[in-house]
């Protein structure tokens, strides 16, 4: 109990005591004063009890364990840093995997182009023994068109 709620309870029953004995004595004045103090005694009363209140309180919080609460976010942390690290190690395999795909593709593609320009030169080859005059021909005609640009 505080300073203040023990001075607004006896000022408190000091005016009930005091409106008695104007009751008994039948002087209204007495009971008039009475009533005042009890009125006057709840207000110190009531700031005590607010102060009491908040004295209670602020115990109460003070009494919370912080440490667990450092635990959990110490847990937390953790579990993000690890979800973390599985999100970027499945992003570095995709990556991989998708540039072992183009490099693959592009060797095909090499391949094929090859394999194109060997059949066209045998082609060109075969037509060149087949009609010389002609590819000569087809050569002096692309030299004058070049000899023209130029």
């Amino acid at each position: 109990m505080s300073k203040d709620n023990f001075e607004g309870v006896v000022r408190s029953t000091l005016g009930k005591a005091e409106q008695v004995v104007g009751e008994v004595s039948q002087d209204q004045s007495t009971v008039s004063q009475g009533r005042y103090d009890e009125a006057a005694g709840k207000v110190p009363s009531a700031i005590g009890n607010a102060k009491d209140a908040i004295s209670s309180s602020a115990d109460a919080v003070s009494a919370l364990d912080f440490s667990s609460l450092q635990e959990e976010i110490a847990k937390l942390t953790q579990m993000v840093s690890d979800l973390v690290q599985k999100q970027a190690s499945s992003a570095r395999t995709q990556i991989m995997d998708a540039v072992g795909s183009a490099a693959d593709n592009i060797s095909q593609s090499t391949s094929v182009a090859q394999d194109k320009l060997q059949s066209l030169e045998a082609e060109v080859g075969s037509s060149v023994q087949k009609n010389p005059w002609s590819a000569v021909l087809v050569a002096a005609l692309v030299g004058l068109f070049v000899g023209r640009l130029t």
